[in-house]
């Protein structure tokens, strides 16, 4: 567990701001490539872990006809996605212990989320689980092109995904372990370094805006200079599984 509790960017308003409902780089760009590659079509059933307000739940249903349904930790923001799209299903609930049935859906969504989760090799062995055979995983977070500079970043009380930013050798040998075959990876840094325009624009400098957000800059220019010595980027990472362990 971490040692303090730290505030949460999301449910603080200040992402929102600037990225939109979506919460993350890119909006639903990455979203489409994860459809479109995956052959996802009307009458599928998808998870989106770590759905936030329900943005990407309510576009899968609008644009793709999907039905879709959608899962987070936070009582805050499963409100507000109830309130605003009544006609979906949404969860309170952790990655680590999704309430649903071995084999419930064709394909889940981690969209700048995975990088939140605490026991991420949990999370990843659930989602195989819930996935029907040949179900498809698709993720989109950010990395660290520079990975032994982000283990500092767990010393600032920021609730984030860069404070949980992957090595991207590591989340593949964790996919494939849990029975994963990675199909597909891409860079997407150029939705990041958007993003982190427009943070800047947004504020005097951008420890004024993390400061806003969720604290994690109270040590002055520090946690800025951390990220940056991480060299973070953004991907794309689509897995599907292969086989069946449980059973079906």
């Amino acid at each position: 567990m971490r040692d303090e509790q730290p505030v949460n960017l999301y449910e603080s308003g200040k992402m929102a701001e600037i990225t939109g409902e979506t919460l993350r780089p890119g909006g639903f760009s990455l979203t489409d490539i994860g459809v479109q590659y995956c052959l996802l079509s009307p009458g599928d059933t998808v998870l989106d872990l770590g759905c936030g307000l329900g943005a990407t739940v309510n576009y899968l249903y609008h644009k793709y006809n999907i039905s879709a349904f959608g899962i987070d930790p936070s009582e805050k923001m499963i409100a507000a996605a109830k309130h605003k799209y009544e006609y979906a299903d949404f969860f309170l609930g952790y990655g680590e212990q999704l309430p649903f049935d071995n084999g419930s859906f064709d394909g889940v969504f981690a969209e700048c989320t995975l990088s939140l989760m605490e026991n991420l090799d949990s999370v990843i062995q659930q989602v195989f689980r819930v996935l029907k055979e040949n179900g498809w995983f698709i993720i989109s977070d950010i990395y660290a092109r520079n990975p032994k500079a982000a283990a500092e970043l767990h010393k600032y009380p920021a609730d984030n995904c860069i404070r949980g930013m992957h090595h991207l050798k590591q989340l593949r040998g964790s996919l494939v372990r849990a029975g994963f075959s990675v199909v597909h990876t891409a860079d997407f840094s150029q939705y990041l370094k958007e993003l982190i325009v427009n943070i800047t624009f947004s504020s005097d400098t951008p420890c004024e805006f993390w400061n806003t957000a969720d604290g994690s800059c109270t040590g002055g220019d520090d946690y800025y200079q951390a990220i940056k010595r991480c060299k973070p980027g953004y991907f794309l990472m689509i897995a599907k599984k292969k086989g069946d362990a449980y059973g079906r």
